[in-house]
């Protein structure tokens, strides 16, 4: 098994709560452990407890942004790996992420 399929701890941080917990509930059915957030703020605040390994994050979070997030958690978790999901999308946003 190589080092990238041993990570087990996500954060989600989406402000769509039904699509959040969808995604939530398929890790965890994988025997991943998963926190929510639906805000920066809160992501920030769950990932300095629960130290993810992988984040899962929307580029429009209700006030914030999910680039100005990626700095702020990797500037904590200088490893954590990212994805960034948006349904607004342009290829400068793309490239800036």
């Amino acid at each position: 098994m190589s080092p990238e399929s041993k990570a087990t701890r996500y954060l989600i941080a989406d402000d769509d709560a039904p699509f959040r917990a969808r995604l939530a509930r398929a890790l965890r059915s994988r025997g991943l452990e998963v926190a929510e957030a639906e805000s920066a703020e809160e992501a920030v605040r769950a990932a300095k407890s629960f130290r993810p390994e992988r984040a899962v994050i929307d580029l429009r979070l209700g006030e914030g942004s999910g680039l100005e997030l990626i700095s702020a958690l990797r500037s904590e978790h200088p490893d954590l790996v990212c994805v960034v999901l948006t349904g607004y999308g342009s290829i400068s946003t793309a490239l800036e992420a």
